[in-house]
């Protein structure tokens, strides 16, 4: 007969008796004096997830600025003392990461980066990485027939409109024009990309950056044979090694594109079962803020249905600040970047301005009146810089969610353009500049009205249709 130790104490509940409430929790954690209690937001939001968390998947829906990252910690925390463990919380890049590690040790939330920690295995700290760490053909975690090398208990993808994005790109094999494998696909489908069009297959052939044209999938289907054979030889190049391994076994299924710079080959729904530790999970839960289409979480990660389909979200409009949008040039089309630009640089005399543009080139036109440049080397600093004191014009590059700016941090949020995307079957792919657009966010009254009070005549007229 087996020996239950249990016994001797008359047995224990699933977590060792620990607190498993949020709300009891957050008021046992030795934290910084800025935590001191959850809003009501918060609380809103903790307390249906705890009637809801045993659910395979939910959905949480907080506005910008509410404190997800708390909620997220706290849902965590309580799965690891209920015995749900090891958790994981997935963020889009490393800068969000070290976000969440510093949040969480102010909290008084053990936290670790390394997936191999014993304290992570043994849930005592949660596991913070980057959704890169978690999708890759070389996953830490176990692919395809490797099945589940380290595992996954209670899961969360912050930010999961931005992480769907980097799944996608995972799941992509990207191939120059310039690599060998390049002129080998298209010499074996290049009678049915003419068949397709013949002026696409010369601009494909003569490098146009703008060239796009699939292969039809009948005949990407009965070439599977050959095409597989080009891409199984060069499955440990860079760019395949950590894509190839995703794909291999639905290769069949992927959708084949040519263009003038590369050729892409994507899955039509993507096989995230290939990573068997994320779909084992017990607890999977998927926190956004501007998610419009909850289908994605269905097609990309395997959720279910029905839980998708009633996220949770706070009952109030939540601490929505007082904001103005404006898209001058929409409005006014007369007025100019320079007009727009000498207002900016006016107001951030006085308040600090972010500027987000699409690319490095952009960021140029304002490099002789920014006081700082960011990107994903130097945005952690850069920002830190804005939230202690006046900066005047930061210029944020090709980051346009993710980034904490509270209060006086940023006033006044300019929008220079976006990039535009093009490619398979899925949505990312080949950025083009798609030229100014000078959308601009006022996050305060008393700017809007000295926005509106402004001395030029077409931007007085514009502001005042709005």
């Amino acid at each position: 007969m087996a020996f239950d130790i249990n016994k001797l104490s008359g047995g224990s509940p699933p977590g060792g008796g620990k607190i498993i409430e949020p709300r009891k929790i957050f008021s046992t954690l030795v934290r910084n004096p800025r935590f001191r209690r959850p809003s009501d937001e918060q609380g809103e939001v903790l307390d249906a997830w705890f009637e809801k968390r045993n659910r395979s998947d939910n959905t949480l829906k907080m506005n910008t600025g509410s404190g997800k990252t708390l909620v997220g910690l706290l849902a965590l925390q309580s799965s690891l003392n209920e015995g749900a463990g090891p958790a994981v919380y997935v963020t889009p890049d490393n800068y969000l990461a070290s976000q969440v590690i510093q949040e969480a040790k102010d909290l008084g939330i053990s936290t670790t980066e390394n997936p191999r920690d014993s304290a992570y295995l043994s849930g005592k700290a949660i596991l913070v990485i980057n959704v890169y760490k978690l999708i890759n053909g070389k996953s830490v975690f176990g692919v395809g027939a490797e099945g589940k090398k380290l595992p996954i208990g209670s899961l969360i993808i912050d930010d999961a409109h931005a992480c769907l994005s980097v799944v996608n790109e995972q799941f992509t094999l990207k191939i120059p024009n310039e690599h060998p494998a390049y002129s080998q696909l298209l010499k074996l489908f290049e009678d049915d990309l003419r068949t397709q069009s013949e002026t696409g297959l010369l601009d494909v052939k003569a490098n146009d950056p703008q060239a796009i044209v699939p292969v039809p999938f009948w005949a990407w289907k009965n070439k599977q044979t050959d095409a597989i054979k080009i891409l199984h030889q060069h499955r440990d190049d860079n760019g395949f090694a950590f894509v190839w391994p995703l794909l291999k076994e639905v290769c069949p299924l992927c959708l084949c594109v040519f263009g003038g710079r590369g050729l892409e080959i994507a899955p039509r729904c993507l096989p995230i079962d290939e990573i068997a530790s994320f779909v084992s999970a017990k607890r999977k839960i998927y926190m956004t803020a501007t998610l419009a289409d909850d289908g994605v979480l269905i097609s990309h990660f395997q959720a279910d249905p029905d839980c998708v389909t009633s996220p949770i979200k706070p009952k109030g409009a939540g601490e929505i600040g007082d904001r103005m949008i404006l898209a001058p040039q929409e409005i006014n089309p007369s007025l100019t970047f320079d007009e727009v630009k000498k207002l900016v640089v006016d107001i951030s005399k006085t308040h600090n301005v972010v500027v987000i543009v699409p690319s490095g080139r952009r960021a140029l036109v304002w490099s002789d009146v920014a006081s700082q440049t960011l990107n994903a080397a130097n945005i952690e600093s850069g920002v830190s810089k804005l939230k202690a004191g006046q900066q005047g014009i930061t210029v944020l590059v090709n980051k346009y969610d993710g980034v904490d700016l509270p209060g006086d941090a940023c006033r006044l949020l300019v929008i220079d353009g976006l990039p535009e995307y093009s490619g398979s079957s899925n949505e990312s792919k080949w950025p083009r500049w798609t030229g100014p657009t000078y959308s601009l966010l006022v996050k305060c009254k008393s700017l809007s009205k000295a926005w509106a009070a402004a001395s030029a005549p077409e931007r007085t007229t514009a502001l005042s249709c709005c």
